[in-house]
């Protein structure tokens, strides 16, 4: 089994700011903005009785509605889906072709991260980020794959009509899959085979007091090969600096970190 840590949602460049730690605990992953997707706008996703749009536009102040680009889809609640329909992520391009390369498959595991930072109401009752609130590196969800579909040569399910890498666009190029979610997570705990996760101290990646690319990784991951990085990335004070850019960070997943996975993934 490999595990794939993935840096997804908005960042320095794609949104410019950090997705919320809204003041329940919710890891709001904001998708990125794109003009190449026209599927969904941040109107049309909700979380509660908010639109992202709304929720982003408290936020920053300042911000036009526009296409997003939904992937990872993990959030059943976040729009209307037809009947069927499951968690997937699509890859294309240079980063396809990196996971290819470590032969990435089904029952692998993905954990998507993504930058955060705290919010708060303020006394309006109005989202707002926490002054002085640190930036992080949180682990958001996870997907392990059942199946890998093809778009340019295997047919789209009806459930994954409006998943972005179902675009036409995509459907003739050989450099796009998309792996859909298990039904139920292989590594036990019952739990199904994708989902959203909750903030919580040990989903946080950012080793306190630090930027977050400095990571405070478990002892069992200095002994395990992490695509794009060499051994000089563990520094001295035990954390580990991941790299600036890249999206997709592949690990052969020992039993220790298997188990690792399981304690990451399960609630509360």
């Amino acid at each position: 089994m490999k595990l794939i840590l993935s840096r997804k949602g908005f960042d320095s460049s794609a949104g410019r700011m950090p997705s919320p730690i809204l003041p329940d605990g919710t890891l709001l992953s904001l998708p990125i903005p794109t003009d190449a997707d026209p599927e969904f706008t941040y109107g049309d996703l909700q979380y509660g009785q908010s639109s992202y749009h709304e929720i982003i536009s408290q936020l920053k102040r300042t911000f036009k509605d526009g296409y997003c680009h939904l992937d990872p889809d993990l959030r059943p609640e976040a729009v209307a889906r037809p009947a069927g329909w499951r968690p997937a992520f699509g890859q294309s391009g240079a980063a396809l072709s990196h996971l290819n390369k470590y032969g990435v498959g089904s029952g692998d595991v993905f954990l998507f991260f993504g930058w955060f930072r705290q919010t708060e109401f303020d006394p309006s009752g109005k989202l707002r980020y926490v002054k002085g609130g640190p930036d992080q590196h949180i682990i958001f969800g996870y997907l392990q794959v059942g199946e890998i579909i093809e778009p340019h040569k295997d047919p789209i399910p009806a459930w994954l009509g409006t998943h972005p890498h179902s675009a036409e666009r995509r459907k003739d190029n050989p450099r796009n899959r998309i792996y859909a979610a298990a039904e139920r997570l292989s590594l036990g705990g019952d739990l199904p085979g994708a989902g959203t996760l909750s903030c919580r101290a040990d989903r946080v990646l950012t080793w306190p007091g630090k930027k977050r690319r400095y990571w405070n990784l478990p002892e069992i991951f200095r002994h395990a090969e992490i695509s794009y990085h060499k051994p000089e990335a563990w520094q001295a004070d035990g954390s580990f600096m991941s790299v600036a850019r890249g999206q997709e960070f592949v690990v052969e997943a020992s039993g220790d970190i298997r188990d690792w996975i399981l304690k990451i993934v399960s609630e509360p």
